[in-house]
C-alpha cells in the first residue's frame, strides 16, 4: 500500500475528527456571512476612469434617493388631479428615512405671479396640501416649459411624473463615504491605502445601518403606493434604494431556492440510482462541508456574496458530486471483482485508483476558475479565488472522508459481472456508433465546430443594464418606465474646469455649457440634459430683460439647492448632467462617448479654449467594462486552454495524447459561443467567464475516459474496439451520471432573478451536455480513427484484470 492507502485505512477515525472540527469551525463562522448588495461592484476597478468618477463623488457628494412613477391618462394638471398627486406625495415625505421629496408641487413657481420670483409660491403650500393661491392653467404651462423639471419630474404631454423622495442617511456615512471616494481617487497612494483600511471597519459599520434605513425606506415606499394604486393607477419604484434592495432580495432568494433545490433534486436523484442510504447521506455530506469551509473562509476574511457570486455555493456543491460518483462506481466494481477484500482495503483502493484523473479534473476546474483572478470586476475576481480555493478543498474532502466514512461501514454484496459486457441503455448504441462510424463522427464534429466559430464572429458586447432583470421586475419596470416616459436612466456627466473664479456665471462660461449640451441634444438615445446654463435660462424666463451674469448670480443666492450640483461656489468647476435611454434601440454606447470626446476636443479652439473637460459617469464606466470584456474572454480562454493541455502531457506523457483529449472539449465552448452569436445573446461580466469555466469542467469527462481507456487497452492487449467498449462499459455509466448531474445542477441556475446568472447556467450546461457528446463519442472515434494510443509489446494485464497505463 501506497502512503494514501494506509492513511485512509489506518488514519480514517482522524479524518472523521477533523472534518468535524472544520464542520465547527464553519458553523461558528456562518453567522457572520453577509451579502453585498451595492451596483459599484459590477464596475472594473482597474478603469482609470473609475478613479476620477470615485473622486468626484467626494467632492460633489452623490445623493441617494427613490422614484416614485405614476400615469394619469386625464393628465396631472387639473385639481382633482394635483390634489391626488399632494396626497401621494405626503405620504411619501413622511415614510422613515425621508429626507424631503422633489416632485412638480415643490418646484418653485417664478412666473406664476408678478411677485413669483420673490415669493417663489408652489402648488404644495407647507402642509402639502394644495395651494389654492396658484394659477393651474400658468402652472401647467410654466412646468410643462420648464428646463430642470420637463423630463424630469414630468413628461411632456404632463400625464406621467415621478416623485422623488431623498433617503436620510446616517452623518456617519456620509463623511466616511466622502472620505472614501477621494481616496479610492487615488489608486497608486500608498497613504490613501492605508488610510482606506483603517476607515473600513467603521465604515462597514455605518453601511449596515445604511442599508437597514434603505430597506426600511423601500418597504415603506411599496405599502404606501400599494395604498394609492386603487386612485392613481399603477406606481412604479425605482432609484438606487430599489435597486440595492431589489439586489438584496434576489441574492437571498437565489441562494436559498438554489440551495433547496440542489439538495433535494440530487438526493433523490442517487437515492433512485444506487437506492442504498449509505450512497445518499456520505456524499450530501461531503460535498456540503466544502461549501460551508468556503462559505465560513468568506465571513473570515469579511468577503461579500454578490450578485455575480451568488451561484457559488450550488455550483461548487455540484462540482463536488461528479467526484462522489466516480468513488462510488468504483468501490462497487471492486467489490465485484474482489468480494472478499476488507471495507477499509476496498475505500482505500478505489480512492487511489480515481485519484489520478480526479486530481488532474480539479487542477483543470481550478484553472479555468483562477484565469479570471486577474479580473479589474471584483465580483469576477472574487468567483475566481474562491472557487479555486473551494474546488481544491471539496477535492481533498471527498477523497479523504467519503473513503474514510465508507471504511467504518460494512461493504455491500454485489453480484459479479463481465467488465466486458456493455450496459444496456444508452450508451450500447453510442458505442456501436464509435466502432462503427468513427470518420463520420469525427466529421459530424468538425462540421459543428467550424459553424460554431462563424457563429462566434457575430457576439457582441452591447448589453444593458435594464436587460440584467426580468421584464415582469419591479427594477425592470421601474427602469423601462423612467427610461421611455421621463428623459433616460444612465448618468454621464462631462466635468469642465476653468482657473478664472466665477467663470462658469460669465457668459462665456454659460457658452461653454451651452456648447456640450449641444452634442446630446443631436442624440437620440439621450434625455434630460442640464446644466447651470439651463437653470439660468428657466430663471430668466421670469426677468427677460436681466442679463444671464445678473441671472447666474441671483440663482446662485436664490436656489443653492438647485445650484449647488451643476457649479462649484468660486463657479470655476461646472458639470453638464445627462441621462440616457438604456431602451433605446438607437443606443451605442461607444460611438456616443468616442463623439463626445470628438466634440469636445473640436471645440477646443472655440468655446472651451482654455477650458479642461473630463468625461464620467455610470454610463462611461459601463461602457468601459463592456468594452474590456472580449479581450477578457481570450485572454482567459487562452489561459485556460495552455494550462489544461500541459497539465495533459504531464498525466500522459504524450503531446499527441494531450492534443487528442483537449480538441473534442474545445468544440462545446465554441458551440455555445456561437449559439450566442447566432442569436445575438452579448456578453455580460457573468457570461464572459463560460468559456474558461466550460473548458476547465468539461475537460472532466475526457480526463476520466481517456485514463481509463489506457488502462483498459493495457488489459486488452491493445484492442482499441475491445477497449473502447470496456470504457463504456465501465467509466461511461461513471461519465454519464456524473455529468449529468453537473448539467443538472448548471441548469438549475436557469431559476435566478439575475438574467446573466441565466445565462450562464444555460450556456455552460450546454457546454457540459456537448461536452460529455464529445467525449463519448467524438474523443473514442479519434482513438479508433488514428489507431492510438499503442501498447509497448510485452506489457501485461496486472493481477486484478487491468494494466499499468500503455504508452502513447
Amino acid at each position: 500500500m501506497n502512503v494514501f492507502q494506509r492513511v485512509l485505512e489506518r488514519g480514517w477515525w482522524a479524518i472523521l475528527a477533523i472534518a468535524l472540527a472544520g464542520a465547527v469551525w464553519s458553523g461558528l463562522l456562518l453567522p457572520d456571512f453577509r451579502v453585498e448588495f451595492g451596483t459599484d461592484v459590477l464596475l472594473n476597478e482597474s478603469d482609470p476612469d473609475l478613479a476620477f468618477y470615485n473622486q468626484t463623488r467626494g467632492e460633489w457628494g452623490d445623493d441617494e434617493y427613490l422614484l416614485a412613477c405614476a400615469h394619469r391618462e386625464e393628465g396631472w394638471f387639473t385639481k382633482d388631479g394635483l390634489e391626488l398627486l399632494c396626497g401621494f406625495a405626503r405620504d411619501l415625505k413622511g415614510i422613515p428615512f425621508a429626507r424631503s421629496i422633489d416632485a412638480i408641487t415643490t418646484v418653485p413657481l417664478l412666473r406664476n405671479s408678478p411677485a413669483g420670483i420673490l415669493n417663489r409660491p408652489r402648488l404644495a403650500d407647507e402642509k402639502g396640501f394644495l395651494n389654492p393661491k396658484i394659477d393651474l392653467e400658468k402652472a401647467r404651462e410654466e412646468l410643462l416649459q420648464h428646463t430642470q423639471a420637463l423630463g424630469n419630474i414630468v413628461s411632456a404631454d404632463g400625464k406621467d411624473i415621478s416623485i422623488v423622495v431623498y433617503l436620510d442617511a446616517p452623518p456617519e456615512v456620509l463623511a466616511l463615504d466622502k472620505e472614501r471616494r477621494a481616496l479610492l481617487g487615488k489608486p497608486g497612494d500608498a497613504a490613501a491605502r492605508k488610510r482606506l483600511k483603517e476607515i473600513a471597519p467603521e465604515y462597514e459599520k455605518a453601511k449596515l445601518e445604511m442599508s437597514r434605513r434603505r430597506t426600511d425606506l423601500v418597504q415603506a415606499a411599496r405599502q404606501v403606493s400599494a395604498r394609492w394604486e386603487g386612485r392613481i393607477g399603477k406606481v412604479r419604484l425605482s432609484g438606487l434604494p430599489i435597486i440595492n434592495v431589489g439586489l438584496l432580495e434576489h441574492i437571498r432568494s437565489d441562494i436559498s431556492n438554489f440551495g433547496v433545490l440542489a439538495l433535494g433534486v440530487f438526493s433523490l436523484a442517487f437515492l433512485v440510482i444506487y437506492r442504498k442510504l449509505r450512497w445518499l447521506v456520505l456524499p450530501m455530506i461531503c460535498c456540503m462541508l466544502p461549501v460551508a469551509f468556503m462559505l465560513a473562509t468568506m465571513a473570515a476574511k469579511n468577503q461579500a456574496m454578490t450578485i455575480v457570486t451568488s451561484n457559488m455555493p450550488v455550483l461548487l456543491f455540484v462540482l463536488m458530486l461528479p467526484y462522489s460518483v466516480y468513488f462510488i462506481e468504483r468501490t462497487n466494481e471492486r467489490r465485484r471483482l474482489f468480494p472478499t477484500e476488507s471495507a477499509a482495503t476496498t475505500a482505500a483502493r478505489a480512492a487511489a485508483e480515481i485519484w489520478s484523473p480526479c486530481l488532474y479534473s480539479v487542477l483543470a476546474t481550478m484553472v479555468g476558475t483562477a484565469a479570471h483572478i486577474g479580473s479589474g470586476i471584483f465580483p469576477v475576481k472574487t468567483f475566481g479565488i474562491m472557487m479555486t480555493f473551494g474546488t481544491g478543498l471539496g477535492l481533498a474532502v471527498v477523497m479523504l472522508l467519503l473513503p474514510a466514512s465508507t471504511a467504518v461501514i460494512r461493504p455491500l454484496v454485489h453480484p459479479p459481472i463481465d467488465p466486458s459486457h456493455t450496459r444496456r441503455g444508452i450508451l450500447r448504441p453510442i458505442t456501436g456508433l464509435v466502432l462503427h462510424a468513427p470518420v463520420p463522427v469525427v466529421l459530424f464534429s468538425l462540421a459543428i465546430f467550424g459553424a460554431s466559430i462563424l457563429f462566434a464572429l457575430r457576439i457582441k458586447v452591447e448589453t444593458k443594464f435594464i436587460d440584467y432583470f426580468w421584464p415582469r421586475s419591479e427594477v425592470y419596470q421601474g427602469l423601462d418606465y423612467i427610461d421611455n416616459h421621463l428623459g433616460g436612466t444612465t448618468p454621464i456627466e462631462v466635468f469642465l474646469r476653468s482657473d478664472k473664479p466665477g467663470y462658469f456665471r460669465s457668459a462665456e462660461g454659460l457658452e461653454a455649457l451651452a456648447a456640450v449640451a449641444k452634442y446630446f441634444n443631436e442624440q437620440p438615445a439621450t434625455g434630460n440634459v442640464r446644466s447651470l446654463k439651463t437653470l439660468v435660462d428657466e430663471v430668466r424666463k421670469a426677468m427677460p430683460k436681466q442679463k444671464l451674469e445678473k441671472v447666474a448670480d441671483m440663482v446662485a443666492n436664490l436656489a443653492p439647492d438647485q445650484y449647488s450640483p451643476l457649479c462649484n461656489k468660486d463657479a470655476t468647476q461646472a458639470r453638464v448632467l445627462v441621462r440616457v435611454r438604456e431602451t433605446s434601440p438607437l443606443l451605442n454606447r461607444a460611438k456616443l462617448i468616442s463623439g463626445l470626446r470628438e466634440r469636445l476636443e473640436s471645440l477646443k479652439a472655440g468655446p472651451l479654449k482654455g477650458i479642461e473637460t473630463q468625461v464620467t459617469g455610470v454610463c462611461l464606466l459601463y461602457s468601459n467594462m463592456l468594452n474590456g470584456l472580449i479581450k477578457t474572454m481570450q485572454e482567459t480562454f487562452a489561459i485556460a486552454l495552455v494550462s489544461i493541455w500541459f497539465m495533459l502531457l504531464f498525466l500522459f506523457r504524450s503531446p499527441i495524447m494531450a492534443t487528442i483529449v483537449l480538441l473534442p472539449q474545445i468544440l462545446p465552448v465554441f458551440l455555445v459561443l456561437g449559439v450566442m452569436g447566432l442569436t445575438g445573446i452579448p456578453l455580460d461580466m457573468v457570461t464572459v467567464i463560460i468559456a474558461s469555466v466550460a473548458m476547465g469542467i468539461g475537460i472532466d469527462a475526457a480526463i476520466q475516459y481517456a485514463f481509463r481507456f489506457r488502462t483498459e487497452l493495457a488489459a486488452c492487449g491493445g484492442d482499441i474496439p475491445e477497449a473502447v467498449r470496456r470504457s463504456h462499459a465501465t467509466i461511461g455509466r461513471a461519465i454519464l451520471i456524473a455529468t449529468s448531474i453537473v448539467f443538472a445542477g448548471f441548469c438549475m441556475l436557469m431559476l435566478s432573478h439575475f438574467v446573466p446568472t441565466f445565462y450562464f447556467g444555460m450556456f455552460t450546461g450546454l457546454a457540459i451536455l456537448m461536452g460529455l457528446f464529445a467525449s463519448l463519442t467524438t474523443l473514442p472515434a479519434m482513438f479508433v480513427l488514428f489507431n492510438y494510443p499503442r501498447v509497448k509489446p510485452g506489457t501485461l494485464p496486472a493481477a486484478d484484470g487491468h494494466s499499468g497505463a500503455p504508452t502513447a
